[in-house]
């Protein structure tokens, strides 16, 4: 059986396991904690499967795959019953730009909104402004979705796959935060984001988030004082980039000299 290391929050994993349910194929989800270290009992097993430290990672025998994009691939050669991407060369071109689109700009706007509305890395006017430019992305980026959807049902084309699965996560974690799109500005974006959650696999990846975040949250009041963790949280390419352009150049100096932003560290095999 496969073996998935994942952190339910990552939108990479939630991607890949929404595509593994729609393919029908049985896998095995390994929790990961990051921060943990040699501490999470799945650590060692993980590390080997994993050079870049970064979950999630997909282990078939002896193959091990990171990259979310680079599992879906995977598994669409692997099981390519049913399809998960479109027949024609055109279309599926389509689709893996909007899964980039998704896995990098869309994952970098969350990905400040959760620096600022959670870790608490800015405040007053700089926290302004850096909610303001995620504002301003995310009608840009609903808007090019909302194009994407005009004639189209899915963002696949004909039927949900791969690029429903990619966006989804990010859609919802952006409303999670309250900067989800409204169904008067982007209507068919609305009308979509209601057909994927009744789609199985989305509802059943969906459950899963939302038991792990009851469990997240009920821990943290149990044990904590309501402040936000103190963690050392990874920054990679183009979550550096939205920071760094959207105004937040001090959130990144200050969190490098206190230690609490990192970049990606490999290891050896």
């Amino acid at each position: 059986m496969l073996t998935f290391y994942e952190h339910p929050l990552s939108p990479y994993a939630r991607k890949v396991k929404i595509v593994l349910y729609e393919k029908g194929v049985p896998f095995e989800c390994r929790f990961v904690n990051p921060y943990a270290g040699p501490d999470d009992p799945n650590w060692e097993a993980f590390l080997r499967a994993s050079p870049r430290r970064e979950v999630p990672v997909l282990v078939d025998g002896d193959v091990r795959v990171f990259d979310s994009t680079i599992m879906a691939d995977y598994a669409e050669e692997r099981w390519p019953d049913p399809p998960t991407l479109p027949s024609s060369p055109a279309e599926r071109a389509r689709v893996r730009m909007l899964e980039e689109l998704a896995d990098t700009e869309l994952e970098a706007v969350n990905w400040g909104l959760m620096e600022v509305m959670f870790f608490k890395r800015a405040s007053g006017a700089q926290a302004e402004k850096l909610l303001g430019a995620a504002r301003s992305q995310l009608a840009r980026l609903f808007g090019r979705l909302e194009r994407e959807l005009d004639g189209r049902e899915w963002m696949n084309g004909a039927g949900f796959g791969r690029g429903d699965a990619a966006v989804y996560p990010h859609i919802t974690g952006s409303a999670g935060y309250g900067f989800g799109p409204s169904p008067q500005e982007f209507p068919r974006l609305c009308a979509w984001l209601a057909r994927a959650a009744a789609r199985p696999s989305v509802a059943r990846e969906s459950a899963e988030f939302a038991r792990f975040m009851a469990e997240m949250m009920a821990e943290a009041t149990r044990t904590g004082d309501g402040s936000p963790p103190v963690l050392q949280r990874q920054y990679r390419d183009h979550r550096l980039e939205w920071m760094m352009k959207s105004g937040g150049v001090e959130v990144v100096l200050a969190g490098l000299a206190n230690g609490t932003i990192k970049f990606a560290t490999g290891h050896g095999e």
